[in-house]
């Protein structure tokens, strides 16, 4: 789901009236850990809406809200990602590692929700 905003109208050269980029998007869907072939096991902090052909990768700035099978909240906040600490460990059995993590939120803990099966459902909103 998109909700547009407008700030103002722009025209383009041929004289059509068009958007200015003050778009906010708000999707909902599952958070996953993308990783692929000669990644050799690193991953990024992902956002996979339904009606999208790739994830969203995660960035400083999205507001994310993550949620329990049972709907509930379980983080939400906006992003802001940080270098994870070299002692930093996660109890999963995957040989899987990032170089980042939610900033306030432990290593293993954000590695958990992003790894786990059946993925956590999950709601983004990237402004402008």
């Amino acid at each position: 789901m998109k909700i547009r905003r407008r700030s103002r109208h722009t025209t383009t050269n041929d004289g059509q009236q068009g958007m200015s980029e003050s778009e906010i998007q708000v999707w909902e869907g599952e958070i996953l850990a993308y990783w692929e072939q000669g990644m050799e096991g690193r991953i990024e902090f992902a956002f996979q809406a339904a009606n999208l052909d790739r994830p969203i990768f995660l960035e400083n700035g999205q507001h994310l809200s993550i949620y329990d099978e049972d709907g509930t909240v379980v983080w939400s906040g906006n992003i802001e990602l940080v270098r994870r600490r070299f002692w930093d460990r996660h109890n999963l059995r995957e040989p899987v590692w990032s170089y980042t993590k939610q900033k306030g939120v432990s290593y293993k803990q954000w590695m958990e929700w992003f790894w786990r099966k059946p993925p956590l459902k999950a709601r983004l909103v990237v402004r402008p």
